[in-house]
């Protein structure tokens, strides 16, 4: 296991998820990556909103000294995003939590299926 692709979202959800594949990283000196899925919005808050999120991710990640990189993608569809990144750049893990943060900028809960169902590769879904 060397490269872990995790979808956050800013939900308590999600910040499980990334505790978890923190744990994973750590037991297999494994990569982490952390990509945001937002949808398409012409405001500056959207991104501000995404910005903040993969920073909050990004303390957490240099506090526990794990390897990583940080992905912002706009997109409507958020699992095909990270069912493509899975399979193009050939992750081992897709870590993702079993609900997500609603409104525009939700990345899990219903995406949560389709990422289990058609991703390439297993997944593990914090609850």
């Amino acid at each position: 296991m060397q490269k872990i692709l995790i979808g956050v979202d800013g939900s308590e959800h999600s910040k499980k998820a990334l505790a978890e594949a923190i744990k994973i990283a750590e037991k297999f000196g494994a990569e982490i990556t952390v990509v945001i899925v937002f949808y398409p919005a012409p405001t500056p808050s959207a991104h501000e909103f995404s910005h903040k999120i993969l920073e909050d991710a990004k303390a957490v990640l240099e506090y526990e000294k794990v390897k990583y990189k940080l992905v912002s993608v706009t997109d409507s569809n958020p699992s095909k995003v990270i069912i493509d990144m899975a399979r193009d750049r050939e992750f081992d893990l897709i870590v993702v939590g079993s609900k997500g943060a609603g409104a525009a900028h939700s990345l899990l809960g219903s995406h949560c299926n389709r990422i289990a169902c058609e991703s390439p590769v297993n997944v593990l879904i914090a609850k």
